[in-house]
């Protein structure tokens, strides 16, 4: 504990490089618009990244020379579609370069192993919809060694930002690796916004119905979520600390509503290509939360 909350008390963590995955829908349009936000409030550089599979039209072409034609018009329109969404207004303040790579959004986390923070929107599908299509934005936070920012349809515009993050819900599981990995950007970033810091221990026992029981139920997980946080540490409003019982991602997603939170810091499970798809049938609490918040949500994964 000693070790972990010093961690938090000392943390500065700095966003330099934040890379923007895009498909053109109205979901990376979104989610380029809140990049653009943070990476000005935090000084940084911002990559627009974008992945491609070659036409088939391409590679069944008869001659050589009309196939590689056609995939260099194919990739020129993708650069000048790239280029185009650099010169929007709101970017117009924030270094931003481009990023192609033939392959699936996935490959690009190979040339972006330097950034410091990876921003992607998600439809928000779910249930066998998800299954069927796949979740760019879960693979992407499951897989990445990167903080992942997912902006979800949900996401409410304009709630990020100096002076527009009123709170922001850390969501923990009390585990050492929530401690020490995941802990730090909250606290990094309700210091970055002057945001007042909230952490959340779910509780799933449904058989606590009444409020004096769940009462003696929350003393032991607000006792080890205040160790986290001693009261010396500099933030800019003195933190709160909440049990709540149900369904984790329903009572994350109602106190972020009802708390009108700017940003969810929470972790994130690594799995491998099996556990992957047994996801896409069973709404994990992560990806539940990400495709459902009313404001973007920080993934960070274990390690």
């Amino acid at each position: 504990m000693a070790a972990t909350s010093q961690i938090a008390r000392d943390v500065d963590l700095k966003f330099n490089k934040i890379a923007v995955l895009t498909d053109f829908s109205k979901n990376s349009d979104d989610a380029l618009q809140y990049a653009a936000a943070f990476a000005r409030d935090n000084g940084a550089d911002l990559i627009l990244a974008h992945a491609y599979i070659p036409p088939a039209c391409a590679c069944a072409a008869p001659e050589f020379a009309l196939a590689y034609q056609a995939f260099e018009a194919f990739r020129g329109s993708l650069e000048s579609r790239l280029l185009s969404e650099t010169e929007a207004d709101y970017l117009r303040d924030v270094k931003c370069t481009i990023l192609l790579r033939e392959g699936e959004a996935a490959d690009l986390m190979e040339d972006l192993s330097d950034a410091d923070l990876i921003v992607v929107g998600t439809s928000g599908h779910t249930g066998l919809e998800r299954a069927a299509l796949g979740s760019t934005a879960e693979r992407i936070f499951r897989s990445s060694s990167i903080p992942v920012l997912t902006i979800g349809p949900r996401c409410q515009p304009g709630n990020i930002g100096k002076g527009q993050m009123n709170a922001i819900i850390c969501a923990t599981d009390l585990s050492p690796n929530t401690q020490a990995i995941v802990l730090p950007y909250a606290v990094s970033i309700a210091r970055k916004y002057d945001a007042e810091l909230i952490l959340l221990r779910v509780v799933t026992n449904r058989g606590i119905p009444f409020s004096f029981e769940r009462t003696m139920a929350s003393a032991e997980p607000l006792d080890r979520m205040k160790a986290l946080l001693p009261d010396h540490i500099d933030l800019p409003r003195k933190p709160k600390y909440l049990v709540g019982f149900g369904t984790p991602d329903e009572v994350i997603l109602a106190e972020a509503r009802n708390r009108k939170s700017g940003l969810i810091v929470m972790g994130a499970r690594k799995t491998g290509l099996l556990g992957a798809l047994a996801r896409r049938f069973e709404d994990g609490t992560a990806y539940s939360v990400a495709a459902n918040a009313p404001c973007p949500v920080l993934t960070v994964r274990e390690r």
